[in-house]
């Protein structure tokens, strides 16, 4: 079977990776993983630290060797080279020599990708253009902030035009407008290359569920879930919360053993758009105000972790620790 014939652009059965610490002791980090990543999605590949995250990819990387099992990259071994002419990879930590410019980081790299001088002026070009570095093409790379480097070593594995694109925790330690910028860039990616499979490693929820189709969750090695996320959350009724002020204290008592109450004061979690309308014109007749109603989707963090309210799924942007 061809590369172009192999349904999968990554593929792990039964996956296993052990390190030795030291003589006698041994850590399994990955653990009897199997999946298969389909052609032309982002999948997000998600658990807390020290998982097997960037195991997993540098495996798929060729960097290191599974103990057990197999991984195909386009229907090849990591091992083979012709298995990495497929992969763009941006790693968590990138780093480039400060004293060159963005620009000659690129022609660094597009040379040793071996592309043609005409064509790698402009694919330069149209990369600093894409990753929003153009007006800083000339700047040097230790004036760069963390986010720009990012976003350098993101338009480096676009060099070549590969069909994967493997990213090991692309937010990693960026703040929140930083990795705002780094999702749109990666949905803007998608949308110019749809025929690329986007696959990344993070920890952080609410980036997977805004980028990705599916998610495959681990757990101290093992896989937990893989499944898409809109049939991970389809099915859960919507979720609301209602601001009220002026509720009298004769209906409160007998008003909250039928809504829960939150511990937000005069905020009510409710579930179901019935609910809902039966709520509002019951605050209505006791004589409250009402001054806000907001929609709260269950999220992803909702559905893999079996939290049910709203206050219980407000972790701050829902990292996993």
């Amino acid at each position: 079977m061809t590369s172009n014939e192999f349904p999968f652009d990554i593929s792990l059965t039964d996956v296993s990776k052990t390190y030795p610490l030291g003589l006698w002791k041994k850590k399994e980090a990955v653990r009897g993983v199997s999946f298969a990543v389909p052609r032309g999605e982002v999948v997000g590949l998600l658990g807390p630290n020290g998982s097997g995250k960037s195991t997993i990819l540098k495996m798929s990387l060729g960097f290191i060797r599974p103990t057990a099992g197999e991984i195909l990259v386009c229907g090849h071994p990591p091992s083979e080279r012709q298995s990495r002419a497929f992969v763009g990879y941006l790693p968590e930590n990138p780093r480039f020599q400060k004293f060159l410019s963005a620009k000659e980081v690129l022609f660094y790299y597009g040379t040793l990708c071996r592309l043609e001088k005409s064509e790698l002026s402009k694919r330069v070009d149209e990369l600093l253009d894409l990753v929003g570095l153009s007006d800083a093409r000339a700047e040097r790379i230790a004036g760069f902030s963390k986010g720009m480097v990012q976003r350098l070593a993101m338009a480096q594995a676009l060099l070549s035009r590969p069909r994967i694109l493997l990213f090991d925790e692309p937010m990693s330690g960026l703040d929140p407008l930083g990795r705002l910028e780094l999702r749109r860039l990666i949905g803007r990616i998608h949308e110019e290359m749809p025929e690329a499979t986007i696959f990344f490693s993070s920890h952080v929820l609410s980036d997977v569920e805004q980028l990705c189709a599916s998610v495959i969750l681990l757990s101290k090695g093992e896989l937990k879930n893989f499944c898409r996320i809109d049939e991970l959350l389809g099915g859960r009724s919507e979720a609301y919360e209602v601001t009220a002020r002026g509720l009298p204290a004769e209906h409160s008592t007998t008003w909250g053993k039928r809504i829960r109450r939150s511990p937000l004061g005069e905020t009510w979690s409710i579930e179901g758009t019935d609910e809902l309308l039966a709520a509002l014109n019951d605050l209505k007749t006791m004589g409250a105000q009402v001054v806000g109603v907001f929609s709260q989707r269950a999220s992803l963090e909702q559905k893999l972790f079996g939290k049910t309210s709203v206050q219980e799924a407000r972790t701050p942007e829902g990292v996993l620790l």
